[in-house]
């Protein structure tokens, strides 16, 4: 049973680990979304997608091994009551991830919610501006003076002033 919670602490770490690079990597993603980095966006994103894949992997590995040595997939609070019972010298090292985990997790949360937030914001401008150029290149359709007739601009932005 003490192999398994070992083993069980190693994926818990590798879990943590991987959690506290995501975490850095959001942050990252934040100060690029504030400052308009496209280009840096695109690289950020793949990082963060490997790192999740990496994640779901630790993920399966921790349900596997639990299945194996307790015959269900238990949670952080199973895993200590189990330990407590067959190995308490393992209590207070799953104890102290338990409490990284619950702590980072709300931390990861918060930052991708401001992340898709900025990106929303981001949209938002993108789509203003690119209105405000439209509709500073699109035809202008007959404007009609108080006398029924057409105002007549000085200045045509077309490039081609004959109809075909």
């Amino acid at each position: 049973m003490n192999k398994y919670f070992h083993n069980l602490i190693e994926i818990l770490d590798k879990e943590l680990n991987a959690y506290t690079q995501l975490k850095a990597l959001f942050e990252e993603k934040k100060e690029v979304l504030k400052h308009s980095k496209p280009d840096d966006l695109g690289v950020l994103d793949n990082k963060i997608l490997a790192l999740n894949n990496r994640i779901l992997k630790l993920n399966d590995s921790r349900k596997e091994l639990s299945e194996s040595a307790f015959g269900e997939n238990a949670n952080m609070s199973r895993f200590i009551e189990l330990a407590k019972e067959t190995a308490p010298e393992y209590v207070n090292a799953l104890t102290e991830r338990k409490v990284k985990i619950c702590k980072i997790i709300p931390e990861l949360t918060l930052l991708n919610n401001q992340n898709v937030e900025l990106l929303k914001h981001g949209v938002i401008m993108s789509n203003k501006m690119l209105e405000t150029i439209i509709d500073a290149f699109a035809p202008q359709g007959c404007n009609y003076n108080g006398a029924g007739k057409t105002d007549m601009h000085d200045v045509d932005m077309w490039t081609v002033n004959k109809e075909i």
